[in-house]
């Protein structure tokens, strides 16, 4: 397997953990006060953003040949260093 591959299955794996992060931030939020919920459905709102914008990126770099890689690479990563970012911030919401 190329680089290219194994970088996509690697950002894929923490795409995927992430969005089971905001699956159990949803289900924690289900069970807050009113006040709490609107809150935390702001962060999840952020973060599902940012996945969107991190899947559309992603998609580009499973696109794109292996001349492009590189330069796209580099806005993979960024857009996932604030993914996690907001995740993090986020996180301070749920108790985690």
């Amino acid at each position: 397997m190329n680089d290219k591959a194994l970088y996509e299955q690697k950002i894929q794996a923490e795409f995927d953990t992430c969005k089971a992060q905001i699956d159990k931030f949803k289900a924690e939020a289900s069970g807050a006060s009113a006040d709490a919920q609107i809150e935390m459905h702001k962060q999840i709102k952020q973060l599902e953003e940012k996945m969107s914008e991190g899947k559309t990126k992603l998609a580009e770099l499973v696109d794109a040949t292996e001349d492009k890689f590189d330069a796209l690479k580099k806005g993979v990563e960024s857009i996932w260093q604030s993914t996690k970012s907001t995740m993090h911030h986020a996180s301070k919401y749920f108790g985690k």
